[in-house]
């Protein structure tokens, strides 16, 4: 036997080895920070109370916004600010986020306090506090002190944006908004239409929806004439009640 086969024959010996396994043991937790828990509590809170809000202001704008004012354009595919901030909040309630955006910061560039607030909710909703807060900045809620005292009596008795939601958002926790069938009607077209012009022009930040974009958008906010049913003629019954001829 040579010492190979010695040391092979020693080793067969021990049967059912007990090795132990390499257990890799996992880092310990790090301690709990109720100060963290409570700062993350509140941000959620904030993002989910934000797109509420927005969501609010939304539709009240494009429920009540007259059709005349949404039909507004500066050419066939770019509407006017205030056209432009109501069909952006179209594009937020069928979850189009970014020519919403676009269309919004399009709107407050041109001097709609309003769509400077939606911005300032909508960077809220996504935890984006930096961004809300330079868009809080340009609404009519935090402008400078007036000077004059006309200036003064007016920014009293004038409701700031922020009040005027929450009254908004409590009523609206509380009915049933009912949209027309040409506001559900642009809520379907806009999305696509929008996409589409993505595609077209990727290059363009402001959406672009196509050449007869503001065509499609004023046919469907025209009131169409309403024809009324004309009842059914009923004919005098020529027949005699036992079923004969009737003399004249």
């Amino acid at each position: 036997m040579t010492a190979v086969e010695a040391i092979l024959a020693r080793a067969l010996l021990v049967r059912d080895r007990a090795v132990p396994r390499d257990i890799v043991r996992p880092d310990p937790l790090p301690p709990t920070d109720p100060t963290a828990t409570a700062r993350t509590a509140t941000a959620t809170t904030m993002t989910t109370t934000a797109a509420e809000h927005l969501r609010a202001l939304c539709e009240t704008l494009v429920t009540h916004t007259p059709a005349v004012t949404i039909t507004k354009f500066v050419t066939d595919q770019v509407p006017e600010p205030r056209s432009a901030l109501v069909l952006a909040c179209v594009l937020q309630l069928t979850e189009a986020d970014d020519g919403a955006r676009f269309w919004w910061q399009y709107a407050a560039g041109a001097g709609q306090a309003t769509a400077a607030y939606c911005l300032y909710l909508h960077h809220l909703s996504l935890g984006e506090t930096d961004a809300a807060q330079w868009w809080h900045r340009q609404t009519d809620d935090v402008q400078p002190p007036p000077t004059t005292g006309a200036e003064a009596e007016e920014r009293i008795t004038s409701p700031s944006t922020t009040t005027i939601l929450r009254v908004l958002h409590r009523l609206a926790a509380h009915m049933t908004r009912h949209r027309s069938p040409a506001v559900t009607e642009l809520m379907t077209f806009m999305p696509t239409a929008v996409a589409t012009g993505y595609l077209r022009e990727p290059e363009m930040d402001l959406p672009m929806p196509g050449p007869d974009f503001a065509t499609r958008i004023r046919t469907l906010l025209t009131p169409r004439p309403h024809t009324p049913t004309r009842p059914p003629v009923i004919r005098p019954n020529t027949l005699h009640p036992l079923g004969e001829t009737a003399t004249r």
